[in-house]
């Protein structure tokens, strides 16, 4: 049978009566040899020019290369994804960049980011996490211990002080000091003897039994659903604020995601200026979004589109962060 694609197009009964990995090969093979005829845009950039307008507006009517490609990205999405996650080949790319179409197509339908309290788990997860929206909890972090106790003092006294933390390596530290000791308790007791006028500092506590210390002074943020799997660590963000404030501050980035879905910050003591910065060919799409929080607030950032970075808007600011998984169960 022929069809729109050129010769010895199956039709879709058919194609689905194969098992997954002949539903692939067929269309590795196709991809291919559009390629080599040149009947398929070669460079990733061509390829979401010709998806994105489609993607927008829907499908066309009048059938050509562009309508070809669509209907060959929701083809593969109708055939390919029942049976299991994608190897590499040229058909899980082009799936890939169709992908990465609709998130441009999302950042730019997105105005703000919407703050919200006393919010459903299920309704983070539908409208705002598998849509790839962030969203601020001003009631996220209200009854955690962390949010009355976690001052520098504090902090300082528990790391220069507790078995436990006084004994294990943090992970992905970085202080604005590029101390070589790369340790908390040691940075920690700097800022106290020293004065630091304007400091950043933040580590991520991937040691299990340092980390469920932390973990000791917080709860699972409510906002989340079930499905959500949280990672074992968690991070401490902590800055104070230049003379002038604000402007005078770098930002500073969040890593080391592990390749995690999700992040989410909650502010413990002063506030933080967080930015969300899209991701790859979104950049040149959509905006960056600026948001202030303050103490018992929380922001959720879905990581597939966004990067995320932060300084202090207040003398100083103290935050507490993970992240996170689900998986991808029934809807």
């Amino acid at each position: 049978m022929v069809g729109r694609w050129g010769r010895g197009f199956e039709p879709v009964s058919e194609l689905r009566s194969l098992p997954f990995a002949r539903r692939l090969a067929y269309f590795d093979g196709e991809f291919e040899r559009l390629r080599r005829e040149r009947r398929l845009p070669a460079s990733s950039s061509a390829r979401l020019r010709a998806l994105e307008p489609l993607l927008r507006r829907g499908p066309s009517r009048s059938p050509g290369p562009r309508s070809a490609l669509a209907a060959g990205a929701l083809l593969l999405l109708l055939l390919l994804l029942p049976g299991g996650l994608l190897r590499a080949g040229p058909a899980a790319r082009f799936l890939s960049f169709c992908g990465r179409a609709l998130l441009i197509q999302v950042c730019q339908k997105y105005p703000t980011v919407e703050s919200v309290q006393k919010v459903d788990p299920k309704v983070v997860l539908q409208k705002y996490l598998r849509q790839n929206l962030p969203l601020v909890i001003t009631d996220g972090a209200e009854e955690w211990v962390a949010l009355r106790d976690f001052t520098v003092p504090f902090l300082t006294r528990l790391f220069s002080g507790h078995p436990v933390l006084q004994n294990t390596i943090v992970c992905s530290y970085w202080d604005s000091q590029d101390s070589l000791e790369k340790s908390p308790s040691v940075f920690l007791e700097k800022i106290h003897h020293q004065r630091l006028a304007h400091w950043a500092v933040q580590w991520k506590n991937c040691n299990k039994a340092a980390a469920k210390v932390i973990r000791g002074f917080y709860l699972r943020p409510y906002f989340l659903p079930a499905v959500v799997e949280l990672a074992e660590s968690n991070w401490l963000l902590m800055a104070a604020q230049t003379e002038n404030g604000g402007t005078g501050d770098p930002f500073v980035k969040v890593g080391d995601h592990d390749g995690d879905l999700l992040i989410w910050i909650a502010q413990l003591q002063g506030g933080f200026e967080v930015q969300l910065l899209p991701k790859d060919l979104c950049a040149n799409n959509c905006t960056h979004y600026t948001l202030w929080l303050s103490p018992g607030e929380a922001v959720a950032v879905p990581l597939q589109m966004w990067e995320v970075q932060y300084r202090p808007s207040s003398a100083t600011a103290i935050g507490l962060a993970a992240t996170g998984n689900w998986l991808q169960d029934s809807r």
